[in-house]
């Protein structure tokens, strides 16, 4: 008997361990963070460059074009989505309402930490303050006239989850047990510039600076960072950007208040959430 639910124990471990994990050339994307600070650069939720924060990032040329976004997540008081390393995010694209998208994404220490996942959106490696985060993403466009981010219902943010099956096929289980447990974060906007490093090393890189601030002002907290994107295939050209761009960040000086992931610090200023 004893021998049987050995046996047993081992045959439910295997079932439950990521068989069918990803090969680390499945993350052919790469993005770079860069926290800052801006100091008294910019005003608080600032929709226009400064010429006090364009001299202190003089090492930057940016666009004055603003990009503006409105950004919630998803989850139950007790994280029953977290604890399955998914994340919900809802994200309204102020500027460009057809860029709207409900994104769904899965998180991992390593490409072996995924399951049976395909026809993803995006496999990418996150670098922020050195860490490496791997991510699958699977990106689910709506209309901000059905959804309305402020306000979330969740009833149809689910329904449009429906009709997408592989995404479904994750979520489902966890929304049975939890449907009447949702609840969204505080919602963040997003103002964003695009820009390019001065150095012709790195001319061919887009640069994106963003601010985000809580959209009702409460709490009156502000994140700022730089960030870039780019393929796998040119990742020393993106490992020396990160590193020439960090160091001019450093002799910047102004320091950030906020370290690490966004999505976390916004999470930890909801109440609601444990």
């Amino acid at each position: 008997m004893r021998n049987n639910l050995m046996l047993i124990g081992l045959v439910n471990l295997c079932l439950s361990s990521s068989a069918y994990a990803l090969s680390p050339q499945e993350f052919t994307s790469l993005e770079y963070h860069v926290n800052t600070g801006v100091g008294k650069t910019l005003p608080y939720a600032a929709k226009t460059q400064t010429s006090a924060f364009k001299q202190a990032f003089s090492f930057i040329e940016f666009d004055d074009e603003l990009s503006q976004k409105l950004v919630t997540y998803i989850d139950t008081p007790d994280r029953a989505f977290k604890a399955e390393h998914i994340q919900i995010r809802v994200r309204e694209h102020v500027t460009k309402p057809r860029k709207s998208k409900i994104t769904v994404k899965l998180r991992a220490k390593d490409p072996q930490g995924f399951g049976e996942v395909t026809n993803y959106k995006k496999a990418e490696i996150d670098y922020t303050e050195g860490k490496a985060a791997y991510s699958v993403s699977y990106d689910i466009p709506y209309s901000p006239g059905d959804i309305d981010v402020k306000k979330l219902d969740m009833e149809l943010v689910f329904n449009r989850l429906k009709k997408e099956k592989v995404v479904w096929d994750m979520l489902g289980p966890i929304y049975e047990k939890n449907k009447q447990q949702f609840i969204q974060t505080v919602v963040m906007r997003t103002n964003e510039w695009e820009g390019t490093l001065k150095d012709d090393r790195f001319s061919n890189l887009e640069i994106d600076f963003q601010l985000w601030t809580p959209y009702y002002r409460k709490p009156r907290v502000t994140f700022t960072e730089f960030s870039f994107k780019g393929h796998v295939s040119d990742k020393a050209k993106l490992e020396e950007a990160y590193q020439f761009l960090y160091q001019k960040v450093q002799e910047v000086g102004l320091s950030s208040g906020h370290k690490g992931s966004k999505t976390k610090a916004t999470f930890k200023m909801t109440e609601g959430f444990k």
